[in-house]
């Protein structure tokens, strides 16, 4: 089952990343729901893209406070001006099987490409 999820994620992750897109980095809050519990954590995000406005694969880590674990996930986010909201699927490593999250937070995007700048000088 593990073997399969994760050959689901890397699929899934090396078609969403175009060949142009510079990754970006997150940190950010979690809350997930999952086997009737709520729970709330901190962390790291790897998104595949930096470009401000966009939808965004993601790969993150989280720490959850609750339940004193540590949570792999994989999801997606839109990217907004230097900030991220996403939702993601965890997996508990010691059994805990796989739950739902939310998360927000903060990452360095990209605007965009700057308009140029004409100048026009006086041929007199």
């Amino acid at each position: 089952m593990i073997k399969s999820i994760l050959t689901a994620t890397a699929l899934t992750l090396g078609l969403a990343v175009p060949a142009s897109a510079d990754p970006s980095l997150g940190f950010g809050l979690s809350m997930t729901f999952g086997g009737g519990n709520v729970d709330y954590g901190a962390g790291i995000r790897v998104f595949s893209t930096d470009e401000q406005d966009e939808f965004a694969a993601s790969l993150g880590l989280d720490y959850m406070f609750k339940s004193q674990r540590v949570r792999p996930t994989v999801g997606a986010a839109y990217l907004g001006d230097n900030s991220y909201i996403g939702l993601d699927l965890g997996l508990g490593l010691n059994g805990e099987g796989i739950d739902f999250g939310v998360g927000i937070g903060g990452v360095n995007t990209d605007g965009g490409a700057v308009a140029p700048v004409v100048v026009v000088r006086d041929a007199s």
